[in-house]
């Protein structure tokens, strides 16, 4: 009787058991169905990468910055991109060098064989760090910029800078803006730059110059000190004389004031000598670049194909145009030039006399070009 009792206890347990099981197991199928998202919040705590749905998929591809859920492969670029612009971040960065000159310390060029110059090595291009900035100024705003920080600029260089000795000037500006600024400019010894005025003396005397065009070509070109002494001789009819005085009248009525022609290239200059100025040499390169004067255009293409170019283009990107006619004597370094930068044509011109060190002068034509075509960009 008592085992009886104790075996329907047992069973009735059982059945209890069974009945809360059952119950319990109901309870938690109904919250589960009505909270799904409960699970698959925990399961993606501890594995992410199941999604929303609860399946498994490939990890997410990591974007830098801070971009919302859903966002495409492009959008996620675009926004990189969008963040660097806002950060104001250099899209180019470089570091300009100084010009090296490699070339030896020339022989003065009034000889009457044509000299040509030492192989160089050119600089690499300079170019100055890009950034985002405001928009530029109006046209007038901005020459007007140019020019005074232009000015000062080669003011700045030449007194911490300039250690050749004797005396420097400088003119330089954007053609486009009319008009040059100019350091230290007075009459100086021309040398070779006077060639330039005898070339521009023949096209606007002689009209026809077809039979004298390789004598004007070589007396720029290469700078022939012969050519230049039989076009003289020509331009006055036999007469050096009255073909120098052809020239000088040439320079007064086109306002070159400064520049006087008084002796034949590889003569004595006891009695007279050759004069310019680095203001009379920037308008007459501004000029034959504006087609203004006779000749002009065959003029510029000759100073293109210029020899001599270890002054004023060494010291620019290469690659870059160039049309320049250099000159030198013992202690004379010039060189005037036309640099056709991408932002703008643009003139320099300098001159250096009574030097104690012209292989410095030469070096430092270098570096100014060089701070110069910066300044233009």
């Amino acid at each position: 009787m008592f085992k009886e009792k104790i075996r329907g206890f047992f069973v009735k347990l059982a059945m209890y058991m069974t009945v809360v099981a059952f119950v319990v197991g109901s309870a938690l199928f109904v919250i589960k169905s009505l909270y799904p998202q409960d699970d698959i919040a925990t399961a993606r705590a501890e594995d992410p990468t199941i999604n929303e749905a609860g399946d498994k998929k490939a990890p997410p591809v990591e974007v830098s910055g801070s971009i919302s859920d859903g966002l495409s492969k492009k959008e996620a670029a675009d926004s990189r991109e969008e963040k660097a612009v806002d950060r104001g971040a250099p899209l180019v960065t470089m570091v300009p060098e100084t010009p090296q000159e490699t070339a030896t310390p020339e022989a003065p060029t009034e000889t009457t064989v044509p000299e040509t110059e030492s192989p160089e090595t050119l600089p690499e291009t300079l170019e100055q760090e890009a950034t985002l900035a405001p928009p530029d100024p109006t046209p007038d705003d901005s020459g007007s910029d140019i020019a005074a920080s232009l000015e000062g600029q080669i003011q700045d260089m030449i007194s911490s800078q300039y250690t050749a000795g004797g005396t420097v000037a400088v003119s330089a500006g954007r053609i486009s803006d009319g008009s040059l600024s100019s350091v230290n400019s007075h009459q100086m010894q021309a040398a070779s730059l006077i060639k330039l005025f005898v070339a521009g003396c023949m096209y606007e005397t002689m009209g026809d110059t077809s039979q004298y065009e390789s004598l004007i070509s070589s007396m720029i070109s290469v700078s022939d000190n012969t050519a230049c002494n039989s076009l003289v001789e020509i331009l006055g009819g036999g007469d050096v004389q009255a073909g120098m005085a052809a020239v000088n009248a040439y320079c007064m009525a086109h306002g070159f004031t400064e520049t006087h022609m008084g002796r034949l290239m590889l003569q004595p200059n006891d009695q007279d000598d050759n004069y310019t100025s680095v203001q009379d040499c920037g308008n007459f390169l501004m000029n034959i670049y504006n087609g203004s004067l006779a000749g002009s255009g065959q003029i510029l293409q000759y100073m293109k194909q210029q020899e001599r170019r270890g002054k004023i283009p060494a010291g620019v990107p290469a690659g870059v145009e160039t049309a320049n006619k250099t000159g030198e004597l013992d202690t004379v370094e010039n060189d005037a030039a036309i640099i056709f930068h991408p932002s703008g044509a643009y003139i320099l011109c300098v001159m250096s006399e009574y030097l104690s060190d012209p292989y410095t002068s030469r070096l430092f034509m270098n570096t100014l070009s060089g701070t110069v075509y910066s300044l233009m960009g």
